[in-house]
């Protein structure tokens, strides 16, 4: 079967998203190590991704994305935050492709004509042996959210996987980690700033010292708490 050589839709990737660059808790250890093994074979793999709100879902999709795209496959990365937009055509002939990532599978779900147009890709990729890979946000089970039984029994079939985020004990070493990753200066006094005034949702944490130090350069300031009070609005 002929299969394109570029992504086919325009959705950026995180280029530094990566399983080294993902701060990985004990809890996550099996889950990394699992999806080390399924982007590195050459077999078709349907995979459940369930994390909550924070938890860094999104950027494990996209580092999964470029695992696969390093090891050669082509595939197509969908985050639904963006492609809700697009109606449900944007899952046609996705399953010429070797992979598909969904981000954020419960933006669509409860929704007959998207849950139809997933039941029929889940199929399609069934059929052409096309790894499949769905993200899943939230707290509550994903029997709550769908309405159609054909399509929660396709996915219950699936290899189910639980993203935990993570825990406040955790929270300083994630975060000399991943500013390290970045190569991101910011003191301490400053990050406990941050901690004590912001949400403990590690992924928004992150996004907030992104932001921080893009405004710093910008200003060609450092990232110093009144610096943070002006941009986060404090």
């Amino acid at each position: 079967m002929n299969k394109p050589t570029q992504l086919i839709f325009p959705f950026q990737i995180n280029q530094k998203a990566s399983f080294e660059s993902f701060f990985c808790i004990p809890d996550n250890l099996h889950l990394i190590t699992r999806l080390s093994e399924i982007v590195s074979s050459d077999s078709a793999h349907e995979l459940f991704i369930h994390g909550e709100k924070g938890s860094g879902k999104s950027f494990l999709m996209q580092a999964i994305c470029n695992e696969l795209s390093t090891s050669g496959k082509q595939l197509a990365f969908i985050p639904m935050s963006k492609a809700i937009n697009m109606g449900v055509e944007i899952f046609q002939n996705l399953a010429t492709l070797d992979a598909v990532c969904i981000d954020d599978l419960q933006i669509i779900l409860a929704n007959h004509e998207w849950e139809m147009a997933l039941f029929n890709l889940i199929n399609e990729c069934q059929q052409s042996e096309c790894s499949l890979m769905l993200s899943f946000g939230g707290t509550e089970l994903i029997e709550e959210n769908i309405q159609l039984p054909d399509l929660l029994s396709r996915i219950k079939r699936m290899e189910f996987t639980t993203l935990h985020a993570v825990r406040d004990e955790f929270f300083n070493q994630a975060i000399n980690f991943v500013t390290q990753q970045l190569d991101i200066n910011i003191d301490q006094p400053e990050l406990e700033f941050l901690l004590k005034h912001q949400t403990r949702k590690f992924s928004l944490l992150v996004e907030n010292i992104i932001t921080l130090d893009k405004q710093a350069a910008s200003l060609k300031r450092k990232i110093t708490i009144p610096l943070i009070k002006e941009t986060l609005s404090l």
